[in-house]
């Protein structure tokens, strides 16, 4: 018997696996930093997932595609993951950290384009809407940031390692609740290469296009991951207030994921990705010159409904269309692929423009965002049909 609905489930997934993300992602290098690795050391041990991110993830795709079942690819990725970070615990010095963090990325990077593709099927089947499932991602990461930022406050480093291991166990026990099947496996007398189906999208032009446009506009947000708050707090913000800052730019991704069955027949694909880009432009050209106005900030803040949660709805609409669900784990992969490296570009770059410039170096982030908008005005224009 199904106690919950397979949209309630899929959620489940989201948030299981974004509190494991909203502690990782921003307590990681205090976890290495209570371990007594120098400031070099745990800049290679935070970059070591973006590189496997990039290196590794459509290959992993490619292969939840290959098996089918995607629960089971879950639950094999989840537990693998629940390994690494088990390793993590005795880890001491520069190479076992290295080699825990590395076991511990490696699969765990899998799982989120094999939950979106497993979502997009979900929501192609009418069983769910994606934004409304995806949205739980959302809340559960300013859950895990929040509550292990209070944690670290009263406990210092060494309570990081403890909730990362929580956090990882709870995502392992949560897969198993993810909807059976998925793409349907190919008779092992059928099976082409695991890369062929990859190659086959690689080759789609116009379906590359986009992905490029949109990760350009989406790797415009990597001065805003990596230098907002400092930028903030050089204009006066206090803590509390740069906190609240980050938080209102996730109710209004919450809103539009919660809105997007409505902004897709509206808008489609199309209209979705040319707000994002339109309204991440506005976001970074404005960005400089707000000052110390709580109000202005509010709404730019807001804007990241569009420069991220449209851009990202748009980028979902067309995947799903281009790829079906045979190969939908291999594009979200791609994705995932084409995104990182226009991410980690950006965020090299944003360092230099931000140590050169401060705050004005958002403009060169709005340059990114227009050169992305306008590569997605030429590639949708192409095919009008489609999106």
């Amino acid at each position: 018997m199904v106690i919950f609905s397979t949209g309630a489930r899929v959620s489940a997934l989201f948030a299981s696996s974004f509190v494991a993300l909203g502690v990782q992602l921003p307590f990681f290098p205090v976890l290495l930093a209570h371990r007594g690795l120098s400031d070099t050391e745990i800049a290679m041990l935070v970059a070591t997932p973006m590189i496997l991110r990039v290196t590794t993830v459509s290959t992993l795709g490619a292969i939840a595609d290959r098996v089918g079942d995607r629960r089971k690819v879950l639950v094999a990725f989840a537990g693998a993951a629940l390994v690494g970070c088990l390793l993590l615990g005795p880890a001491q010095g520069f190479w076992q950290l290295l080699g825990a963090t590395i076991a511990m990325a490696l699969f765990w990077n899998g799982m989120l384009p094999v939950t979106d593709a497993l979502a997009t099927s979900v929501a192609r089947r009418g069983a769910g809407v994606y934004g409304q499932m995806r949205l739980w991602g959302s809340i559960a990461f300013v859950v895990g940031n929040l509550a292990g930022g209070w944690l670290v406050g009263l406990n210092g480093g060494a309570v990081v390692y403890p909730l990362l291991l929580a956090s990882f166990v709870l995502q392992f026990v949560v897969m198993p609740l993810a909807p059976g099947g998925g793409a349907p496996a190919e008779a092992p007398q059928e099976r082409p290469p695991i890369w062929a189906g990859l190659a086959e999208l690689v080759r789609d032009r116009r379906l590359m296009t986009i992905l490029a446009g949109a990760a350009l506009v989406q790797s415009s947000h990597a001065m805003l991951y990596g230098f907002a708050s400092l930028y903030w707090g050089s204009i006066g913000f206090s803590g509390g207030e740069i906190g609240a800052m980050w938080a209102v730019a996730v109710v209004g991704e919450v809103i539009l994921f919660a809105l997007a069955d409505r902004a897709i027949l509206r808008m489609g694909a199309r209209g979705l990705l040319l707000v994002g880009g339109v309204g991440a432009v506005a976001r970074w050209c404005l960005f400089p010159f707000v000052g110390g106005s709580g109000l202005g900030w509010t709404m730019l803040q807001l804007l990241h409904a569009a420069s991220f949660a449209a851009t990202h709805l748009g980028t979902m609409h067309v995947v799903t269309q281009a790829a079906g669900d045979r190969r939908a784990a291999t594009v979200q992969g791609l994705t995932v692929t084409v995104t990182g490296l226009a991410m980690a570009t950006s965020t090299l770059a944003s360092g230099r423009l931000y140590a050169a410039f401060g705050g004005t170096g958002f403009l060169g982030m709005a340059v990114a965002a227009g050169i992305g908008t306008l590569v997605l005005v030429a590639a949708l224009g192409l095919r009008r049909d489609a999106t």
